[in-house]
Order: C-alpha cells, then sequence, then structure tokens
C-alpha cells in the first residue's frame, strides 16, 4: 500500500538575514507584504516571490504569534464570562477569544464518523 500523505520536510529551511529582515518587517505592520519587501530591499515585483517561498515560515510564525495570545483569549472568556454587569463590546470579544481558541486547537473541535459497508473491493470516500 503506498502513504499518499505529503512527507514532511525533515529539516526547516535556512532563511537568509535579508528574509528574515523581510519576515521581522512583515509581523511588525501587520501584514503589509509590499512594505515589509520594500523595508527589506527587496523590489516591488518580488512580493508574489517572497510571499511563496516563505509561506511556510510565515504560517510557522502565525501558529507562534496565535498561541502566544491563546492564555489572554482564555482570560478574556472568563473574564466576560464571570463579569455581573455586561460591557459594551463584550460579545464581539468574546467571539473573538472562542475564534483565536478554536484555531490554536482549544476550542470546540468537529469529528466526522464514516460508517461504511463494502459490498464490492472498491470504496470512494468523499471529503
Amino acid at each position: 500500500m503506498t502513504n499518499l500523505l505529503p512527507k514532511q520536510r525533515s529539516k526547516e529551511r535556512e532563511i537568509s538575514p535579508q528574509q528574515e529582515e523581510f519576515l521581522d518587517h512583515l509581523f511588525e505592520n501587520g501584514g503589509n507584504v509590499t512594505d515589509a519587501a520594500l523595508k527589506a530591499g527587496y523590489a516591488k515585483g518580488s512580493v508574489t516571490w517572497l510571499r511563496n517561498s516563505l509561506a511556510d515560515e510565515i504560517i510557522r510564525r502565525t501558529q507562534n504569534v496565535l498561541s502566544m495570545n491563546a492564555f489572554k483569549a482564555a482570560t478574556r472568556l472568563v473574564t466576560t464570562i464571570d463579569n455581573p454587569v455586561p460591557e459594551r463590546g463584550d460579545d464581539l470579544r468574546f467571539r473573538a477569544a472562542e475564534s483565536l481558541l478554536n484555531r490554536v486547537g482549544l476550542g470546540k473541535q468537529e469529528t466526522t464518523n464514516v460508517n461504511v459497508q463494502a459490498v464490492h473491493g472498491i470504496v470512494l470516500v468523499a471529503t
């Protein structure tokens, strides 16, 4: 049987100092890719290449940002629940905190159970 899942990379990609500078600017400015590229010394035309070539690193760092703020989100949920007098904007803050916790895997999780009875030797399951 062949494993059809993508193979995990065994080692992380090396990032040049200029790429590191781009990533630093990107996370400092709130995600403006063009501005970060220009400040790191790249040409405006290289924005798409940068975004594509550093996508895995951008995702990894974004996950770190979310995980660093998970405690703050959990605290906000508890504070909002425990507050006897609702404050303006509590609903929005509550949903934002809930969303962040869901994204880091601490919120609600959905599971799907599929029971299949194979009449013939081949079963196709849509995902």
